[in-house]
Order: C-alpha cells, then structure tokens, then sequence
C-alpha cells in the first residue's frame, strides 16, 4: 500500500475492531456474572481498588527516579516527540521518562487518573549515542499510537476478559500491529521501523548485521504445539510477524511467512468454546444482547468505522440551519466525539465565527471541559484564534477557568502554542499570570521551560 492511497483508517489492522468486539463482550458477560451477587460486586470493587494502588506505587516510583525528557532534557528527543504528537493529532503531549532498565529493552505506554504516560527503558534510549535516532523514534511513535487510539482507555472495559487465556491476547495482538502501522507511517521510515524489531531480537548492537529474509523465514521452521501455545498466550506478535506485517503492508513484497491453516482452525474453535462457555454463564446470547443493547447501543466501542456524528457534519460544513435545527430537535450541543472534540471545538478549529457565534447563541458552554481535559476557549487559546478568543469571552468563557487533570488554563495553552499577541489577548481579559497548575507551575514557568523567551519575559 502506497502513501497516497493511506489514511488513518487504513492503518488500523483488520482485526484490532473485530477483537475488541469479542473481548468486550465477554468482559461484560464477567462484569454481569459478578454483579448478580452482592459478594461479586464486592469482588470487583476490590479488584479495581488493589490495582488502581499497585499502578499508582508504580507511576510514583518512575515520577521520583526516572528522568523526565522536556525542553532542557534531551530537547531533541522532546522536539521529535512534540512533532510526532502534532503529525498524529494528539492533543496533549503525554510525559516522557526514561528508567534504568538493567539491560532489558523495552517501552510502555500507560495513564493514570487521565494522564498519558510514556516510559522508555535506557537500553532503547541509548539508541541515540548509537547513531539510531530514527530506530528510537519509531518505538516513542509507537507508544504514541497506543495513546491516539485509546488502546490504554479500553483497558478496563477488557480487564475480566484477561482472566481466560488466549482470548484478550489475540485483541492485543491486533492492537500491537495497529501501532506498528502507525509509528512505521508517521516517522516515514518503515526501514527503521523494521530495523527496531530486529533490535528488540538481538539487541542494539549487531540488529542491523542481522539476515532478515532469514530471519523471517525461521518462524516457518519453528512448529509444533508448544510454540503455537507460546504465541496464543503472548500479548505480543512473534517479531518476525511484526517485521513481516510493515513489509508487506509498507513495501507491498510477498508475504516471506506461511502461516499455519490448523493453527487458525485450533485458535477458530477455542475461541468459539470461550465466548460459549462465558455467555452461557449469565443466561445465554439473548441475555447478553439484551443487557448490551440496553447499555452500549450507542457505545462507540461497538462500532467498526468510526462516523462523526450529524452535527459536526453541519458544523464542518458550514450548514447553520441544519445546526439549528439538529439542537432544536434535541441533540446535545456538549456532546463529545471519539477524538474529544465537542461541535463549538470544531467550529473553533475551522476559524468559522458565524457558527461559533451560532452554538454560542444555542447555549454552547465556552467552559463546557470535554473528558480529554480541555475546554472551547482553551481550544480557542491555543490556535490562536483571537476574534474568536473575544467572542467566547463575551459569551463567559473563563480565562482563568483550570481542567481538572493538570490544572491549565487558557493562558497556559496559548503559552504552548507560542502565540505571544494570543498571551497579550488574554492578559487584557484578565488572566492571572500567577495561577499555578497542579504540578506548581505557572504560565511563565512553562514559558521558560518550552524555550518561549520572548513570551516569558512578557508575562515577567
């Protein structure tokens, strides 16, 4: 597949949607079964609480002994990242820490209370004294991906289907292809996307001395039941798999893997027995289909494609009257699409004032803080939309209004976006330079830290 017949849709593997379908619906069949008892209610909560602590013990011990890459930490790498995170439509650039790893080799995504979080182990980051930038930043794209495609949010909807082996697994793996996709064709480098595979193999050394084509070819020779079994249990695909996916999908060659017919007809059945067994639990199909059509109908989980929804299609283009009267009707003028942007944030995006001024007048929330962190006059603040900075103002957007994940206000984002008449706007609306966020900072402080003199020396 060439670059100008991909988009973001192609890249998700044909099976990442498919999987989840599956996963999600036994993990709600656990979720039911539990909660027939009192005892299992008890049980999950329990379960959920041991682990949120464990995860929080584990982001307090990296947050006090990992090194945190920013602007005046390895500022290449936090440049690179910062251009990957605009390339990938992320909203807001997870932290990256790096973590002495012992020789193990490896990088992970995770999240916490909202915060995305990536950790690199120093046996990968050291990739840069290497001459291996490129490999390096395909594994930090990767774990991007994993954030742009909220593969950390679903975790918890999926948790019960993680107690019957192999079936979560095979979700994971599909996902795990579906980032390598992503990494290989947003750093544009599919050659080092391979070569980083290879690296996790054999380590950082002697990855790029290694044959390929054989290597490759190795997993056809490697058979029988017990690396069969190896594999349906992994959260990983084989690296060869991996390496073999990016060149067929990337370079269009002959896939070098023959994959197994009874491997696909042993996995068919246990999976097929699993689902059974699991929905027969809670009643059979018919009570797992009601129950999920009472409460996901509208879940965008349950979705293969996503669609954006009637509204923003009016707002998108342009179309008042349809607007109009799709909230007239009822529709909810705060809803919030897959990537969390609201209609006004769409509006905002397109620099279109008449709609903006349009959701306003239909009571569109300037302050309305969407579950990703950020309202329409941060939105607003941080493109540098400065008409429609006035607008919203006009309408009670809040300058000093902070989201409850970090703390940051609009000020803040217009510090990020290095917009220094942006900065001036606000403080003429009265923003208070000196609110500080939840990890202490203020405007300034970030102003310094991201290399914004002139804006620093401003609001000094």
């Amino acid at each position: 597949m060439t670059e100008e017949t991909l988009d973001e849709k192609n890249l998700v593997h044909k099976n990442e949607n498919k999987y989840f379908w599956i996963v999600l619906s036994i993990s709600i069949a656990s979720y039911i079964l539990f909660a027939l008892s009192i005892v299992g209610i008890f049980i999950i909560a329990a379960f959920i609480l041991i682990s949120l602590v464990l995860h929080a013990l584990m982001i307090g011990q990296i947050r006090l002994n990992a090194v945190k890459i920013g602007a005046n930490q390895f500022p290449l790498i936090h440049s690179k990242v910062e251009e990957l995170c605009v390339k990938m439509g992320i909203k807001r650039i997870p932290d990256i820490y790096v973590l002495q790893s012992g020789g193990v080799m490896n990088a992970f995504a995770t999240r916490f209370f909202g915060r995305n979080m990536i950790v690199v182990y120093s046996e990968i980051f050291d990739l840069i004294e290497q001459g291996a930038e490129d490999e390096l930043q395909f594994v930090l794209a990767h774990e991007l991906a994993h954030i742009k495609r909220n593969h950390l949010g679903k975790m918890m909807f999926i948790l019960p289907s993680m107690w019957i082996p192999g079936i979560a697994e095979m979700y994971l793996r599909a996902c795990e292809y579906t980032c390598d996709r992503y990494a290989a064709f947003y750093t544009g480098n599919p050659a080092a996307a391979k070569n980083a595979l290879t690296m996790l193999a054999i380590g950082k050394v002697l990855f790029r001395s290694v044959n390929k084509t054989e290597y490759l070819d190795q997993i056809n020779k490697e058979k029988g039941f017990v690396v069969w079994l190896a594999e349906i249990l992994s959260t990983h695909p084989p690296l060869p798999k991996r390496i073999n996916e990016i060149s067929a999908f990337f370079d269009e060659t002959d896939s070098v893997i023959v994959h197994s017919k009874k491997s696909r007809v042993l996995f068919a059945v246990l999976t097929a027995s699993v689902i059974f067994t699991s929905l027969a639990m809670v009643g059979g199909v018919m009570v797992f289909k009601e129950f999920s059509s009472a409460f996901f109908a509208e879940d965008e989980f349950f979705e293969e494609d996503i669609e954006a929804s009637a509204l923003t299609d009016a707002v998108i283009s342009g179309n008042a009257k349809k607007v109009a009267s799709l909230i007239e009707d009822g529709e909810d003028i705060h809803q919030i699409d897959y990537f969390g942007y609201s209609a006004l944030d769409w509006a905002i995006m397109d620099d279109n004032l008449q709609m903006v001024q349009l959701l306003l007048d239909l009571k569109a929330d300037p302050n309305f803080e969407s579950d990703y962190g950020m309202t329409p006059f941060m939105t607003a603040s941080e493109k540098g939309s400065e008409s429609i900075i006035k607008i919203l103002h006009d309408a009670g957007g809040n300058p000093n209004y902070q989201e409850m994940s970090s703390g940051y206000t609009a000020l803040t984002y217009a510090v990020f976006s290095g917009e220094i008449e942006t900065v001036k706007l606000l403080i003429e609306l009265g923003a208070d330079s000196q609110l500080k966020d939840y990890s202490g900072m203020t405007a300034r402080m970030h102003a310094l830290q991201s290399g914004k003199q002139e804006i620093a020396d401003f609001l000094k």
